[in-house]
């Protein structure tokens, strides 16, 4: 392992800190986060998911969700998104991987099967089952987490916004994209951890943002504001750069598929929860 593959382990997930008054629930991206049902997102444009909340509306046809509806699903994604922050902030460690990927698929994503992304858990099931069959797959995944995530942007698939901000790979680091990101977090009352040593435009932040925005809009009144204010922020801060990393983490080709195949179903949840988002918000202003 180099110097900076071992370093890693230092890093905590960054976790959304409320500036707010003592007391304030903030978000726990970098805890321990409960399995996710089938009906993560309670009604999408293909409408109503199987298991969601009894009465749960197809959102497409123009029927509100009820606050409870919303509730559920907000509470949902909110511990989605605080997977994929996991799973991006630092590599998976012996714990985690004894807990989670040792057997069988890796369970709080099993349910994103019912959101059209059934070809996406496959992979990730398949990657895991190829790893398991490793001597030290613990290690294994660490090394080709090195490989994308810490090497240059020539041969691996930096995850800083920043990185994919031009059109060609030469795209300065750390400089607009990585601002712009800051703008969000101080609009949003919130700041990384001090321990988190990476610029705010590592993919865990706007991720670990999209959860304590999920989890704090979960008891809104306006439902339709809040559901447009996180697809605006996803579309924004995410999707205008998530494909072009997806991609090269494709390219990258490191031993095993794991982290690739993380990717695409990434990828695959976002678009989902925007669509699921723009639904839900429909004419709604974000100002």
């Amino acid at each position: 392992m180099t110097d900076k593959h071992a370093k890693t382990r230092a890093i905590e997930a960054p976790r959304a800190e409320p500036r707010a008054a003592a007391g304030a629930p903030s978000a726990t991206a970098a805890g321990a986060l409960p399995g996710v049902a089938a009906r993560a997102l309670s009604g999408t444009a293909a409408g109503a998911l199987p298991g969601a909340a009894p009465g749960a509306a197809d959102v497409a046809d123009g029927a509100a969700l009820c606050p409870s509806e919303w509730q559920f699903a907000a509470t949902q994604r909110a511990g989605l998104y605080g997977w994929f922050v996991r799973l991006y902030a630092e590599e998976v460690s012996e714990p985690l991987y004894r807990s989670h990927f040792a057997d069988g698929g890796f369970a709080p994503f099993a349910g994103l099967a019912e959101l059209g992304l059934e070809a996406e858990v496959k992979r990730l099931d398949a990657a895991l089952a190829a790893l398991r069959a490793e001597q030290l797959p613990r290690l294994e995944l660490a090394a080709d987490f090195a490989q994308l995530f810490l090497l240059d942007g020539k041969t691996s698939a930096l995850p800083y916004a920043s990185a994919y901000a031009g059109t060609d790979s030469a795209s300065p680091l750390f400089g607009a994209a990585e601002a712009r990101m800051r703008d969000f977090l101080d609009a949003s009352g919130l700041s990384i951890q001090a321990d988190f040593r990476e610029p705010a435009d590592h993919l865990a932040v706007p991720l670990a943002l999209m959860a304590e925005l999920a989890g704090a809009a979960s008891s809104v009144e306006d439902i339709p504001t809040a559901a447009a204010t996180q697809a605006d922020f996803l579309r924004t801060a995410v999707l205008d750069w998530l494909p072009r990393f997806v991609e090269r983490c494709q390219q990258a080709r490191p031993r095993f598929d794991v982290y690739p195949a993380l990717a695409a179903l990434l990828l695959g949840f976002v678009r989902a929860d925007v669509t699921f988002l723009e639904d839900v918000g429909g004419s709604a202003a974000v100002s």
